[in-house]
């Protein structure tokens, strides 16, 4: 057995990155830092920063679009990622070979207060499987997930016990 998961809190680092290619397929992007922080030998509080690079793909890319476009989603807000790694082989700019690590994102929720938000902010989020948010001001942790690869079919009507 084996298991390819990843869960962060972090903030945006720019503002996300969608594009629409062909075929109807779009993919989403940004950057996340997370920061952990720690007492040295010294006794001095240190934070280190990580840099994450975030992908996201089809109804996620047009959901973190559509927050986007709406002031929702920007450099600096703090969001809840969960997804897996993604290994990517390419060639720098001199030719070459490079090897770089990416999270595939596969829900992220919305943390902490919107300024477009009365300053709310709670735990727990939903997921919102094959639509776009409904809802004009999300609250502050709403969780947009891909929708699932396939569903079992669902009993006939008859076999409900009411």
């Amino acid at each position: 057995m084996s298991l390819n998961k990843v869960l962060l809190i972090g903030n945006l680092g720019q503002d996300p990155s969608v594009r629409f290619l062909d075929n109807n397929k779009v993919v989403a992007s940004f950057t996340l830092a997370t920061n952990e922080t720690y007492t040295d030998r010294n006794g001095e509080r240190r934070t280190e920063t990580e840099w994450h690079t975030i992908e996201m793909w089809d109804q996620l890319a047009r959901n973190v679009d559509n927050l986007k476009q709406k002031g929702y989603l920007k450099k600096g807000t703090q969001v809840y990622v969960e997804g897996k790694i993604r290994t990517e082989n390419y060639k720098d700019k001199d030719g070459n070979d490079r090897v770089g690590k990416k999270i595939r994102a596969l829900t992220l929720t919305l943390l902490g207060s919107s300024n477009r938000n009365s300053g709310e902010s709670g735990e727990g989020g939903y997921r919102q499987p094959e639509a776009q948010p409904t809802n004009p001001l999300p609250s502050p942790n709403t969780t947009y997930a891909t929708p699932p690869v396939s569903a079992p079919n669902p009993a006939p009507d008859d076999d409900l016990p009411f």
